[in-house]
């Protein structure tokens, strides 16, 4: 019985913060890079363009030949059967990203970006930074996530500053998040808070599109990434409509629908059994 409140409790908490987080999302782009891509299979060239999951469908242009790749992060979410491969060098070729010339919408007091990315071992070219999901131009305004070539680390990146979020170099997948509510700015690494300001500069309003693995400069590709991403989601939200909210709701996975719904299912059953008087009310001490 104690198992059963405390799963209901876990329910019910779980169902309030999906109704909060629900009502204060406003609106967003969601890019599963290869699971919701018709056709797409491990080891061919990514769909041009990759899909938008969420309703404002805002799809990714193909920029050279990304592939997907059955290696997806293994505490990502589920299901999760493909990731997309960015194979790059310094001379950007092949080159291989993905973008769109208009940036997502930064009108809200509230927003949050999260993606997957595993990177190759040392050495990382010096100097080069490598782009892995950016709102905006990285040289005028927005934010986004690079990795270092200088620090050999992921950080979270603005024209006005920089925060180190962990180790790019061990080949192995992270998950980077950031998540800003009027002037609170949290950022995380594998879910794990690493820093809480508010004193840290508001990105100025994005403009030049929105870019995973690399971007268009008039110049031709640059800031091109060597590596794998997944699961890159961007959100929207209105703080007010939130409440009191943990800023993580906006990026933990929750159960699938269909998890809920057994749950409800069985309510009866479990309390039909308990009311059963051939069972004990207490397990015999």
């Amino acid at each position: 019985m104690r198992i059963f409140r405390s799963l209901s409790a876990a329910c019910v908490i779980l169902l309030i913060s999906q109704i909060a987080s629900a009502s204060a999302f406003v609106r967003g782009a969601y890019y599963r890079l290869g699971d919701d891509d018709p056709g797409a299979v491990a080891g061919s060239i990514g769909n041009d363009p990759t899909k938008d999951s969420f309703a404002d469908k805002l799809d990714l242009t193909r920029f050279g030949t990304p592939q997907y790749t059955s290696n997806v992060p293994p505490n990502g979410p589920s299901p999760n059967k493909l990731a997309m491969s960015f194979s790059n060098n310094d001379q950007h070729q092949p080159f291989a990203y993905y973008g769109r010339s208009t940036s997502l919408d930064m009108s809200q007091q509230g927003y949050a970006l999260e993606a997957w990315v595993k990177a190759p071992p040392a050495p990382i070219d010096p100097g080069g930074g490598e782009l892995i999901a950016y709102n905006g131009d990285p040289f005028a305004n927005g934010f986004g996530f690079f990795r270092d070539g200088d620090t050999g680390t992921y950080e979270f990146k603005s024209i006005f500053f920089g925060v180190n979020l962990g180790p790019a170099t061990d080949n192995a997948w992270h998950h980077l998040a950031y998540v800003r509510s009027f002037n609170d700015a949290s950022y995380y690494f594998d879910g794990k808070l690493v820093k809480e300001t508010t004193t840290d500069p508001t990105p100025l309003t994005a403009t030049d599109g929105f870019w995973i693995g690399g971007k268009t400069f008039p110049t031709g590709p640059g800031y091109v990434f060597n590596g794998s991403i997944d699961e890159v989601r961007y959100q929207t939200f209105n703080p007010l409509a939130a409440g009191a909210f943990d800023p993580t709701s906006f990026l933990i996975s929750v159960p699938e629908p269909g998890f809920i719904a057994v749950f409800l299912s069985m309510i009866p059953m479990l309390r039909a059994r308990r009311r059963d008087s051939s069972l004990p009310a207490r397990a015999p001490r």
